[in-house]
């Protein structure tokens, strides 16, 4: 059975969707997180942290987290920026808080000592502000005592708290496809005095585990507990291997709750497929079709900005818009039906039907068809046409595809070549000519298991004969190789390390900032630095040297310039319509053709200046070319050739 007969899956973001031309008819599988923060409440949390935490968070790249001092503020603020980061990375997902160990219960099945202070929903403006409250460093205090109580509790269980996490997911309305539980403590065993509890909540751990819901844990540093051991209980809780175990050990506390005290402002991508289709390679000697399976991901897209929304003035509510067909002699509305689809040819006007329209577009079913190799030396830069997608071999549909994908990109590597294909990704679009250029695996020699690039094949679009265009070929005059070794220097001076991941679009920072000053009601936006604004002082630093000795070099003493293509071109138009009253531009009267003679830089003035300054001399040229008008002016001034 061929691979087309099975169910290739599709699934993308709406975004991309956007950005490519070629997916229309696409269903687009939307997706939701689901996040709770179980946050403990005991009296070590309240305690001032520990020097490690301090030093190695990232509390001190910002004044107002400087001012964090206990461990329960740390969290908060962890939270807030969560919440924060949420809203412009991926409004749809679901976030809530739930704190055990409070004086004060707050949940839906009277578990004691359990709050739920936030449900799961999405964030909101309401939320981050009370959250900030909650770590301020003046008001924190009151606001729990307020809230939670003023004494904390003793004797909570952790398998209630987890039991209250699972039910919140069980009764949220919207699907979730991933659901994690981040459990921040200070406590690296919970229940050492009755194993009762900590038997509960290994095995309620196991069966979050079971159904697909992810725990993490966030251990917290104070003064009095200046380490976290996973192995006295949370290794059973967070089904660590002796591996894990011990890495988990050893790494720095801090490392994961940086990432959610780091608030970016940028979009969040989902890590899925953009297509699964089949890779044919041809078929065997019995007409039998050699195929794998491969995943297509989307490696780059624009970034686009939150689309606007129109809203009625008077009520606020959001409006629909509605598209409507008509006759214009009768006004008389169209149904879908009665529209026809028509181009004009030479002239005539040919029509199509919608079944038609259906049929030109299908060219081929969706996949990659071999077509042969080509040396890497073959791809130009000019063949770029657009982002292109990477791919990865994929074991669901086709069993061994690993084995043949590693075996093409091992000896496409070897070789130095790519695949030529043919790239269909769904059968209602056109076919796309591709190149598949092998990359190798990658790891960082710094970072244990940490992986920079992964092996598969970046799929590069090639252009059609019809996409290519011809330029003109202008002849221009050649620098010297005093010149180009000038500029040479000035290119290695002004040379730096571009990481595009460290440039962020001032547009969509710029939008972000101001959408979060006025719904927190800020005063104003936080400040962001463009990095894409060059350091003119820094540029003028490293190339001074070069300044005065390029100066020099393209404009010497006695240099006159000359008209541009513009004045050039207007003279021209004037000397054909009127040769014998022809006015001289002002360009013209300020050229000094003899300093630019005895500078040897009259092949720098144009024709006509040189005319001018012939007539003016009645001078007689042996022709009409610029070279013999130069040898005539040198001759008349005594200038040996």
């Amino acid at each position: 059975m061929s691979l087309l007969d099975q169910n290739w899956g599709v699934s993308g973001g709406a975004e991309d969707e956007a950005h490519d031309e070629n997916q229309q008819g696409r269903q687009v599988l939307t997706s939701r997180d689901g996040t709770l923060m179980l946050i403990e409440c005991a009296p070590q949390m309240f305690e001032p942290l520990a020097n490690q935490m301090k030093q190695d968070s990232a509390m001190d790249d910002d004044d107002e987290d400087a001012q964090l001092t206990t461990g329960f503020q740390l969290v908060l603020r962890a939270c807030q920026r969560f919440y924060q980061s949420k809203i412009i990375s991926n409004d749809k997902d679901l976030s809530g808080i739930i704190l055990y160990g409070t004086e004060n219960s707050l949940n839906a099945f009277d578990f004691k000592h359990i709050y739920i202070l936030h449900e799961l929903a999405q964030p909101s403006a309401e939320r981050i502000i009370q959250l900030e409250t909650l770590s301020d460093k003046s008001t924190y205090k009151t606001k729990y005592d307020e809230l939670f109580g003023s004494t904390q509790a003793t004797g909570y269980s952790l398998n209630e708290a987890l039991w209250t996490c699972s039910n919140l997911f069980s009764n949220s309305p919207q699907r979730l496809t991933i659901k994690r539980i981040f459990i921040f403590t200070c406590n690296d065993q919970p229940h050492a005095s009755n194993l009762t509890l900590e038997r509960q909540a290994k095995q309620r751990a196991k069966d979050l585990n079971d159904v697909g819901i992810q725990l993490e844990v966030f251990p917290i540093l104070t003064e009095t507990i200046p380490r976290f051991d996973f192995k006295k209980f949370f290794q059973d809780v967070v089904m660590l291997s002796d591996e894990d175990l011990e890495i988990r050990n050893n790494q720095e506390p801090t490392g994961r709750l940086n990432e959610l005290l780091k608030f970016v402002y940028s979009k969040e991508h989902k890590k899925r497929a953009y297509c699964t289709v089949p890779f044919a390679l041809g078929k065997a000697e019995d007409g039998t079709p050699l195929e794998f399976s491969v995943s297509v991901y989307n490696m780059v897209r624009p970034c686009p900005k939150p689309t606007k929304i129109k809203l009625d003035m008077k009520t606020n509510l959001e409006t629909k818009i509605v598209t409507k067909h008509y006759l214009p002699e009768t006004a008389e509305i169209l149904m879908p039906s009665d529209i026809q689809y028509g181009l004009d040819v030479s002239g005539r006007r040919v029509l199509f039907d919608a079944d038609e329209i259906k049929a030109i577009k299908k060219f081929a079913d969706p996949g990659f068809e071999l077509l042969g190799f080509k040396s890497l030396s073959c791809l130009l830069p000019h063949h770029y046409c657009k982002p292109g997608h990477f791919i990865y071999p994929d074991e669901r549909y086709v069993e061994g595809s690993s084995c043949l994908f590693n075996a093409l990109l091992k000896k496409c590597l070897e070789k130095k070549m790519f695949i030529l294909c043919q790239f269909s990704a769904r059968r209602n679009t056109p076919p796309r000519l591709v190149a598949l250029i092998a990359q190798g695996e990658e790891i960082n020699k710094k970072i244990k298991n940490d992986r920079i690039a992964s092996n598969g094949f970046h799929v590069h679009y090639l252009p059609y004969a019809d996409d290519v265009r011809t330029l003109p070929k202008n002849d221009t005059i050649r620098a010297s190789n005093d010149e180009v070794e000038l500029f040479k220097s000035v290119i290695r001076g002004l040379k730096f390390k571009y990481r595009p991941d460290k440039f962020e679009n001032p547009a969509l920072q710029t939008l972000w900032r101001s959408i979060e000053a006025t719904a927190l009601n800020k005063g104003e936006p936080d400040e962001f630095v463009d990095l894409t604004i060059p350091s003119v002082e820094n540029q003028n630093r490293k190339v001074v040297a070069f300044i005065n000795e390029l100066k020099q070099m393209i404009f010497p003493p006695g240099y006159v310039m000359g008209l541009t293509k513009k004045s050039a071109t207007k003279r021209k138009v004037e000397t054909a319509a009127s040769p014998g009253g022809m006015k001289k531009s002002k360009a013209d009267e300020d050229v000094d053709v003899e300093a630019a003679a005895k500078s040897n830089l009259l092949s720098k003035l144009t024709v006509p200046m040189l005319k001018d300054y012939c007539r003016d001399k009645k001078l007689k040229a042996s022709g009409t070319k610029k070279q013999d008008l130069i040898d005539a002016i040198q001759l008349h001034l005594g200038i040996a050739q």
